[in-house]
């Protein structure tokens, strides 16, 4: 296993970084977070508050789609926005199509589940919408809620590029501000009507992109780049530590751990961002993270996330509840036949179809970058 790797100091450096395989791992901790979080034996893992996973994730993709989404801007003067959307639909849309199926099959045909079958059925056609996130927030515990954080993700991959790559093109100032105030206007209404909850989660992917757009700043990213450093790390994660501990003592959810606090989502997001951060620098002392066991888990994360509770169901069939022994073999259990089924989902649709998309992607005209035409805007150089 590698336990040191060369930290990226230098500015120049960082832009020539293509991959970050710390974050890869990063996104595998999120997804196991997430596992144990739905495993049975709440009364073991609750305190570990997995449900927290979901907003690594929301950090974690706001700050890699802006990241990519400059460089790109740079190389090529413009963001190619059609293929950035081709991207995204291969990337997303084909496993959570065959996720979905899976389900179908396991709750309609096999049986897993039967007490919800009902609503099951009743939301799939949500699930085919795009607003997957109606059941979650409108409902308790139905089968594939978990696909709330799609319909999210979904909606911000539309958007986000047409604001910030199309309408603010290379407005360095403009997006800042724009992403800023977002996030912090977004977990507003939660603290005033449980409909702002489908509206909160967009601040943690705002912080994301605030830091892409730091990092690729040379004078901010000289600040920043002290979180490379080991001491810094350490300290990014100890906060990181409390502030997600915090969210065992104060509980920020309402039933079906829906978060219901105005206060939840900043914090944990910046605390997050600066791990991140770190990260992405290949800071000392995070090797582990690029470890091979880790980068398959964060590798598989995608279908892992939508899947594994199918793999926790056959566990729960053949391992009766018992005690500690009884309970961690089936988490075992669980966990292995989660991932066996993401990898296999990974290896037969994932991959391929990103193929595809980057493929279908490459054929995208690029074109020489236009001013914007737009009531009070001018091109602008960063």
């Amino acid at each position: 296993m590698r336990t040191s790797v060369r930290r990226i100091s230098g500015y120049d450096a960082w832009q020539a970084a293509a991959f970050f395989p710390a974050l890869e791992g990063l996104r595998g901790i999120a997804a196991l977070l997430v596992v144990f979080h739905h495993s049975r034996s709440h009364r073991l893992w609750g305190w570990l508050e997995g449900w927290n996973g979901v907003t690594l994730f929301f950090v974690l993709s706001g700050f890699l789609i802006t990241t990519l989404a400059l460089r790109e801007e740079d190389a090529l003067g413009a963001l190619r926005w059609r293929a950035f959307f081709v991207r995204r639909v291969f990337r997303i849309i084909p496993v959570y199509v065959v996720s979905l199926g899976l389900y179908v099959v396991a709750v309609g045909i096999v049986g897993i589940g039967a007490a919800h079958r009902g609503p099951f059925f009743h939301a799939v056609p949500w699930y085919l919408s795009p607003f997957p996130e109606v059941p979650f927030f409108s409902r308790t515990h139905i089968v594939f809620s978990l696909a709330w954080s799609l319909g999210i993700e979904e909606k911000f991959y539309l958007l986000w590029p047409l604001l910030a790559f199309v309408l603010l093109r290379r407005r360095a100032r403009g997006r800042l501000g724009l992403a800023l105030a977002l996030a912090f206007v977004l977990q507003l209404p939660i603290a005033f009507s449980s409909g702002g909850r489908a509206l909160a989660p967009y601040s943690a992917i705002l912080v994301g992109c605030v830091l892409a757009f730091l990092m690729h700043k040379r004078s901010s990213f000289g600040r920043l780049s002290r979180l490379g450093s080991k001491p810094w790390f350490f300290a990014a994660l100890a906060l990181l530590v409390v502030v997600h501990g915090l969210t065992h003592v104060f509980n920020p959810t309402a039933p079906g751990f829906r978060v219901a606090s105005a206060y939840y989502y900043l914090p944990y997001a910046i605390a997050a961002a600066l791990v991140t951060c770190a990260l992405a620098l290949r800071a000392g002392g995070s090797g582990w993270l690029e470890s091979a066991p880790m980068r398959f888990v964060g590798r598989v994360s995608y279908p892992l996330y939508l899947t594994h509770p199918l793999g926790l169901a056959v566990a729960a069939v053949v391992i009766a509840p018992g005690g500690l022994a009884t309970e961690l073999v089936y988490l075992a259990v669980g966990l292995l036949l989660s991932l066996a089924l993401a990898y296999g989902i990974h290896r037969a649709v994932e991959k391929p179809l990103i193929r595809t998309g980057k493929r279908l992607a490459g054929r995208t005209r690029v074109r020489a970058p236009e001013p914007i035409a737009a009531p009070g805007l001018a091109p602008a150089t960063n």
